[in-house]
């Protein structure tokens, strides 16, 4: 990535900086207010003028940290935004380690991103960078690691190095009682519906934005649908070795008592039989979802 110079308005930051000190949060909001309205295009470009944080350092001299708020004010603009190209979350993404390179304590900063980067906006690698420099500055705040793991189980199809994070989140202080349980759980119950969709549940206990926890709620019915065929399929086969023959239909299934009735599919569709072989698919679902995210 290319770090170009910041060379147009630091100066300007700076005394934004300083008026919004002095003016307290009502100039805050109404800054992001103006922000929003300035187009994506246009934001994200800005951000990519940003450089390198070790750099920018020297510049700001003994305002790291108010520079720091200034410089995430405009960077969290892309994290709120749903409809956010790639490249704007990559320099959004930039913004952030400039952020954290200036205050590394800022621990907001690693936590609002690298959920943000990891559950919604597809960049599980870059959220890892970010969380795991938060870990190394902030080594006590549990989440961080807790966060790592989602992105390694979910995004990544990695449960071995998901239980190893959970395992070093449930042994900081504050972390949840069910933490040691759910890393054992990654570690052999790899693919199981049950744990991911535990899982998915203690992550959406620990957000605070609701879109986030509306992208998880959607997520934990895409598991829901694979449990809810697997368990069809599963009708299936013991159809097949009682009756030695496939059902023409699901229907069929409670019909001779082998289930007590159809799951109700959660994402609107329905579930279907392909008489020919047996498998299960949900019109609701284009695929097949594995455990964690496709």
């Amino acid at each position: 990535m290319s770090l170009r110079p910041l060379t147009w308005n630091l100066t300007g930051w700076l005394l934004a900086g300083s008026l919004l000190l002095a003016l307290g949060g009502a100039a805050i909001g109404l800054l992001t207010v103006v922000e929003r309205q300035r187009p994506a295009k246009v934001r994200a470009a800005e951000l990519s003028y940003l450089p390198n944080g070790e750099y920018l350092k020297v510049a700001v001299l003994g305002y790291r940290q108010l520079a720091a708020d200034v410089i995430w004010l405009q960077a969290v603009q892309h994290f709120g935004n749903r409809e956010e190209t790639t490249e704007g979350y990559l320099w959004a993404y930039h913004a952030a380690d400039v952020v954290t390179d200036l205050d590394p304590k800022f621990v907001a900063v690693y936590q609002a991103a690298g959920a943000i980067l990891g559950v919604w906006a597809g960049r599980p690698r870059e959220s890892i960078a970010l969380l795991t420099k938060g870990m190394r500055h902030n080594p006590e705040v549990w989440q961080l690691p807790f966060f790592v793991g989602y992105d390694y189980f979910y995004e990544l199809h990695d449960p071995v190095m998901a239980a190893q994070y959970f395992r070093i989140a449930s042994e900081l202080p504050g972390s949840p009682a069910y933490l040691p349980k759910l890393a054992a759980r990654m570690t052999v119950e790899a693919g199981d519906p049950d744990a991911a969709l535990e899982f998915l549940q203690r992550l959406s206990q620990q957000l605070q934005d609701e879109r986030l926890r509306e992208s998880l709620a959607q997520r934990m019915k895409e598991v829901m649908v694979e449990k809810d065929i697997r368990y069809l399929e599963e009708g299936v086969r013991r159809f097949k070795a009682r009756y030695g023959k496939l059902p023409v239909r699901l229907e069929d299934l409670v019909i001779r008592g082998i289930i007590s009735q159809i799951p109700e599919e959660p994402l609107g569709g329905v579930y279907k039989l392909n008489a020919a072989d047996g498998s299960v698919t949900s019109t609701g679902s284009r695929e097949r979802l594995r455990a964690y995210r496709r």
